[in-house]
């Protein structure tokens, strides 16, 4: 069990730095069919398509990587919580 939940919280710490990644790429980013451009686009939707989703699009794609941060950083805490809890 324990394996499990520090896949699963390094697979989302990996998502947030990618979405950070992405934040500091965008202003130095001319052509959109850059190829490290596009690896962080595709690898940062999931997590936006899940943020998009549960706001209900409501909020502009400016925002939407502080939110993104925002559900995974609470999915982290979330995770180590619950796996302090339960016993191994």
């Amino acid at each position: 069990m324990a394996a499990l939940v520090y896949v699963v919280n390094f697979l989302l710490a990996t998502a947030m730095w990618l979405i950070v990644g992405r934040l500091f790429l965008a202003p130095f980013i001319r052509n959109e069919s850059n190829a490290v451009w596009q690896m962080f686009v595709i690898a940062t939707e999931p997590p936006y398509r899940v943020s998009r989703f549960i706001t209900g699009r409501r909020l502009s794609e400016r925002w939407m990587a502080l939110v993104s941060l925002a559900w995974l950083f609470a999915a982290r805490l979330l995770l180590v919580r619950l796996a302090a809890v339960v016993p191994p």
